[in-house]
């Protein structure tokens, strides 16, 4: 076993508090798409995510051990105005999901921690269902759906999948090879297996609407963009990423007024080459952008890498430990620190 993968398995019995000053890592910024304690069909079958009472004693240890900064803090830094050195942290939660204002957003008045909530434009009020999102109701139907899909349906669903190269032989792993530019083949297979998929949104409103925005905005909360409708970034062209970028970030900040422009990439920030970071910072598209890495620290320092707090039940400190010990072994290995205080300081970033 190589000696990164020996640190993680060890991360659950290593105190966070032990391993942190290692990392040099002054600012942890979790995401988070959906909070609830419900099944949510368009969801449930496609990760774990935390339930209130998990986010809840996520939102006591992150108040425990780090202090709060605000989306302005962290690009004031950015921009030489300041450095972030203790340890900090900042919540963000990415889609826009409707439990943002139900559950998440008073939780967090409550604890008084700000936050970040990354939209897509084309899923307020109504607009439709992300890619992902429809995949994940096509699973829910077939896997728990009745009556059971007959076997003339089943034989349909195999038909339709033939032309998607696949990463796995399983029905499931099948059908979330669909990629988002096959859009047509899920239309396809939602009316085979029976999933009215406008009719889903109407009813369950899955995502926020302006007005909800409108009120999270108005209690404190800071918004960014999370492209159009979250395409995997590494499937587009150069043009189509900016297109993707553009249109989410100028739209919120038209329609809402946004004082700092910020976003997160769908997925992941993975195959996303030098020429996008230079063209969006450069021509002031964004102040700040956000990854999904982790601790280890992306070329452009207004990269800001995020770990997940979801896809597991093990509580923040475990989740915390990993993220730490990883961030250790990288700059043992490459002699990089990953200190945002020092990525955030111009002079010893460039």
């Amino acid at each position: 076993m190589a000696i990164k993968d020996r640190l993680a398995a060890g991360a659950g019995c290593i105190p966070m508090t032990w391993v942190r000053p290692f990392s040099t890592v002054s600012l942890a910024v979790p995401f988070y798409h959906i909070v609830s304690d419900a099944y949510a069909p368009h969801v449930s079958p496609l990760y774990r995510f935390r339930t209130i009472a998990e986010f809840s004693a996520d939102l006591k240890f992150f108040l425990r051990h780090f202090v709060p900064v605000s989306l302005r803090e962290i690009i004031g830094a950015l921009n030489g105005e300041g450095t972030i050195s203790r340890p900090s942290f900042h919540l963000t939660f990415d889609d826009g999901f409707r439990e943002m204002q139900d559950v998440v957003a008073p939780m967090l008045l409550r604890s008084g921690i700000p936050a970040t909530f990354f939209l897509n434009t084309a899923f307020l009020n109504g607009g439709g269902l992300a890619h992902h999102n429809a995949l994940s109701l096509i699973l829910d139907r077939l896997q728990n759906g009745l009556p059971r899909p007959s076997q003339a349906c089943m034989r349909e669903v195999h038909s339709i999948l033939a032309s998607i190269p696949t990463r796995g032989e399983s029905l499931e792993a099948r059908i979330l090879s669909i990629p988002w530019k096959r859009r047509d083949v899920v239309n396809r297979l939602a009316e085979t297996v029976g999933v009215d998929i406008e009719q889903y949104v109407r009813t369950v409103q899955p995502y926020l609407t302006y007005e909800q925005v409108d009120r999270i905005v108005a209690k404190g909360f800071t918004i960014g963009g999370h492209s159009h409708d979250h395409p995997l970034y590494a499937d587009l062209s150069l043009t189509e990423q900016l297109e993707q970028t553009r249109a989410s970030v100028e739209h919120l900040a038209a329609r809402f007024a946004l004082k700092d422009r910020a976003f997160a990439f769908p997925h992941n920030d993975t195959g996303v080459g030098p020429a996008f970071f230079d063209e969006v910072f450069s021509k002031k598209m964004l102040d700040a952008s956000f990854g999904t890495s982790g601790f280890v620290p992306h070329f452009h320092f207004r990269n800001i890498e995020r770990f997940t707090m979801e896809k597991t039940a093990a509580p923040a400190e475990r989740i915390l430990s990993k993220q730490y010990l990883r961030s250790t072994f990288y700059r043992l290995r490459s002699g990089v620190k990953t200190s945002v205080a020092a990525r955030t300081n111009p002079t010893s970033a460039r």
